[in-house]
C-alpha cells in the first residue's frame, strides 16, 4: 500500500466538521479528481481565511497532498508541519509524519526524513503504515551515510515479516551498494550475503555476489586475498555481466602485489574471454604497460597490435596504432605490419590516417610513413576507400612528398586517378612540381573532360596548356576557363594565363595591355597584382629593354612588397642591372633580396649571383 493510499483513508474516515464551508469540501473533491492545482489552492485558501476551523487541520493536510503529487515537496511540508503541531484529533498522527518524511525525502533532508519515518513506526501498529514507513526509514538513513543503522532496521523488519519479501531483497541490495560506496564493508558484506541466500531471481543473485566478492575484496589484509575474493566470483559466474570488471579488478590486485607475472595471465585470460568488454581495453592498456615495465618487447608488440585490431574505435587503440605499424616495420613482421594497416584504411576515417601519418612521421621514421603511405594508395583503386587515400595524398602534398605521390599512382589507370576530383588535381598538381608538366596537362585535361569540372581544375589546364600545348590547344582551355570564371577575382586569374599566352606567341604589347588591367583592378588581391607586375617586368626583360624591365621590377617591390613577387623582381631586377653592366645597382638588388626575403627560394640565386659579382671585380 503506497502513501497516498494511507492518507486518503485517513482523510476519508475523519468526519468533516458541521461547521465546515463549501470551499473545504470542493477541495477534497478537487483532490479525489486529480486537480491537484486546483486542490492544493483552494485548500490553501480556506486554511487561509479560517485559520481556527476544526476542518483546518485536514485542509493543510489536503493542499500538502496535492503540492506534494506536483512534486513540489518544499511548499508540501510547509503544509504537514504545521497540520502536526496542530494535534488535531481528526486526524491521526502517522500519516502526517509519513508524507513529511516523503517531502524531507525530495528536498533532501535525510536525518529528518529518517527521524519522522522511525516516529511513524514508533507510534503506528497499522501493518500497511509501517509498510511504507520501513522503505522510507531505510532510503533515508542510506542516503545519510547510515548503512549500518539502515541495515540494522531492515533486519528487523525482515524478522518480523512486516514487509513482502521482493520489498525486503530489494532494500537489501540497496542498502549492501550503499554501504559499499560508503566503506561500510562489513555491513556490505552481510546485506550482499542476505541477498544471495533470499533473491529468487538469477541475475539478483548474481549481482548480490559480484558485490559480496567486492566487500571481501575490500576487506582483504593482502591485495592477494583481495584478488583470490574477485577470482572466486568470476569462477562461479563467468558469463555474468560483472565477470570482466572482476577479473580486471583481479589484475590489479595482483599488480599492486608486484606479482607481473600473475597479472598478465589474468588479463590475457580477460582478453581471451570477454573480447567485447569494455574492461578489456582497460586490461590491454595495463598489459602494455607491465611490458613496458618489465622490457618484454614480444608482448608488448602483440598486445599494441591486439589493441590497435579489436578495439580500434576505442581512444586507446587509437593511441597506439602508429606504434604497432612501427614495431611491426621494426621486426619486418609483414602479416601484422598489413592487418594493423589495413585496420587504419577499412575505418574510412581521413583524421585518424592523417594522424596515423603524423605519428609515424614523429617516432618511426620517413622510410615507414612512406611504406604506410604506398599501401594505402594501392587501395586507390576501391571507391569506397577513396576517402582514406585522398586524406594519404593530402598529407603527402602538404609534406612536400610528390615522388611517392606519383610513384604509387604511375600505374594506374587514368579513370581510376581521375575518379576524384580532388584526388585527381592533387595528384596532377605533384606532377607539376616534380616537373612533370606534360602528366600533369595530360591529366588536367582528363579531369576537365569530366561532368562537372571545377574553375581550377580549367584554370591550371589553361596554364600548363600555354607551357605545353599547341596555341590552339592553350586558346581552347583559355576560353573554358574564362567561360567557368564566377568572379572578377577568377577572371583576373584567366587574364594572367591569357598574357602568358601572348607572350609566348610574343605579342608583348596584347601581353601588357591585359597584364597592366589586373595590376589596375580592384578585385584582384595584392598576390595577383604582383605576379602581373612581376610578368609586366618579364615581358620588358625578354625584348631586352632593361630599363623599363628594372623600372617594372622595382615597381613590384615598392607597390607589392607582401605579394610573394617582390622576392622574384629583385633578382631579375638584379640580372637587368648586370645585362647593363651596372654591377653595383645589381649587387644592391641582390643584398636588399637577401635582407627582405632570406627565406625565399630565390635567396640562394641572390647569393649566388653577389659572388659572381664579387669575383668579376677582383679579376
Amino acid at each position: 500500500m503506497n502513501l497516498r493510499s494511507v492518507f486518503a483513508a485517513a482523510m476519508l474516515s475523519a468526519s468533516v466538521s458541521a461547521y465546515g464551508e463549501d470551499s473545504f469540501k470542493t477541495g477534497l473533491a478537487e483532490l479525489a479528481a486529480g486537480s491537484f492545482e486546483k486542490a492544493a489552492a483552494t485548500l490553501a485558501e480556506f486554511v487561509k481565511k479560517n485559520p481556527e476551523h476544526p476542518s483546518a487541520a485536514q485542509a493543510m493536510c489536503g493542499s500538502g497532498q496535492a503540492l506534494s503529487a506536483m512534486g513540489r515537496h518544499a511548499e508540501a511540508l510547509d503544509f504537514f508541519e504545521a497540520a502536526l503541531k496542530r494535534k488535531s484529533p481528526r486526524l491521526r498522527e502517522t500519516p502526517i509524519r509519513l508524507s513529511c518524511a516523503k517531502c524531507q525525502l525530495g528536498v533532501g533532508r535525510y536525518s529528518d526524513a529518517a527521524q519522522h519515518a522511525q516516529e511513524a513506526i514508533k507510534v503506528s501498529s497499522s501493518p500497511a503504515e509501517r509498510e511504507v514507513a520501513y522503505p522510507m526509514l531505510i532510503s533515508a538513513l542510506c542516503q545519510d551515510s547510515r548503512s549500518k543503522e539502515a541495515w540494522l532496521e531492515l533486519k528487523k523488519a525482515a524478522d518480523t515479516g512486516e514487509l513482502k519479501p521482493a520489498v525486503t531483497v530489494a532494500l537489501a541490495r540497496q542498502v549492501a551498494t550503499d554501504a559499499l560506496k560508503q566503506g561500510e564493508a562489513n555491513t556490505a558484506r552481510e546485506a550482499f550475503s542476505w541477498q544471495m541466500e533470499n533473491d529468487h531471481d538469477l541475475q539478483g543473485k548474481q549481482e548480490a555476489a559480484l558485490g559480496y566478492a567486492w566487500a571481501q575484496a575490500a576487506l582483504a589484509s593482502q591485495p592477494t586475498e583481495a584478488a583470490v575474493a574477485l577470482l572466486e566470483y568470476v569462477d562461479t559466474y563467468p558469463k555474468a555481466p560483472g565477470a570482466a570488471r572482476a577479473l580486471l579488478a583481479a589484475a590489479r590486485k595482483q599488480i599492486e602485489a608486484d606479482r607481473s607475472a600473475e597479472a598478465i595471465i589474468l588479463l590475457q585470460r580477460l582478453a581471451a574471454n570477454y573480447p567485447d568488454a569494455s574492461e578489456t581495453v582497460d586490461g590491454l592498456t595495463l598489459l602494455i604497460q607491465i611490458a613496458q615495465k618489465n622490457g618484454d618487447e614480444t608482448l608488448l608488440q602483440d598486445t599494441r597490435a591486439q589493441l590497435a585490431r579489436e578495439h580500434t574505435q576505442s581512444p586507446a587503440a587509437r593511441g597506439v596504432i602508429h606504434l604497432a605499424i612501427a614495431d611491426a616495420a621494426k621486426s619486418k613482421d609483414e602479416g601484422t605490419f598489413a592487418s594493423v594497416s589495413a585496420v587504419v584504411f577499412n575505418s574510412g576515417d581521413p583524421q585518424l590516417v592523417q594522424q596515423t601519418l603524423d605519428r609515424l612521421s614523429e617516432t618511426a621514421g620517413h622510410e615507414v610513413v612512406l611504406r604506410f603511405a604506398d599501401a594505402g594508395l594501392q587501395r586507390m583503386i576501391d571507391p569506397d576507400q577513396h576517402r582514406v587515400t585522398a586524406a594519404i595524398i593530402d598529407w603527402l602534398f602538404e609534406h612536400r612528398q610528390w615522388s611517392v605521390i606519383t610513384e604509387a599512382t604511375s600505374k594506374m589507370p587514368v579513370e581510376v586517378l581521375t575518379h576524384d576530383a580532388h584526388q585527381g588535381t592533387v595528384i596532377a598538381e605533384s606532377l607539376q612540381r616534380l616537373g612533370s608538366s606534360k602528366g600533369a596537362y595530360d591529366l588536367f585535361t582528363r579531369l576537365a573532360e569530366g561532368p562537372e569540372p571545377t574553375f581550377v581544375v580549367l584554370l591550371r589546364r589553361s596554364e600548363l596548356a600555354v607551357q605545353v600545348g599547341s596555341v590552339d590547344e592553350a586558346n581552347q582551355a583559355i576560353a573554358a576557363a574564362t567561360t567557368a570564371a564566377e568572379s572578377s577575382r577568377d577572371r583576373q586569374f584567366v587574364q594572367i594565363v591569357a598574357a602568358q599566352l601572348a607572350i609566348r606567341r610574343a605579342d608583348f604589347d596584347s601581353s601588357r595591355k591585359l597584364l597592366d588591367s589586373v595590376v589596375r583592378s580592384p578585385a584582384a588581391d595584392q598576390r595577383l597584382r604582383g605576379r602581373a607586375q612581376w610578368l609586366l617586368g618579364e615581358t620588358y626583360f625578354m625584348q631586352r629593354d632593361y630599363s623599363a624591365a628594372i623600372d617594372a621590377y622595382r615597381r613590384c617591390e615598392t607597390l607589392f612588397p607582401e605579394s610573394g613577387w617582390a622576392a622574384a623582381s629583385l633578382l631579375q631586377a638584379g640580372k637587368a642591372f648586370e645585362k647593363m653592366g651596372n654591377f653595383r645597382d645589381a649587387a644592391v638588388c641582390y643584398t636588399s633580396l637577401l635582407n627582405k626575403h632570406a627565406n625565399s627560394p630565390y635567396a640562394q640565386l641572390a647569393s649566388r649571383r653577389l659572388g659572381w659579382i664579387g669575383n668579376e671585380k677582383t679579376r
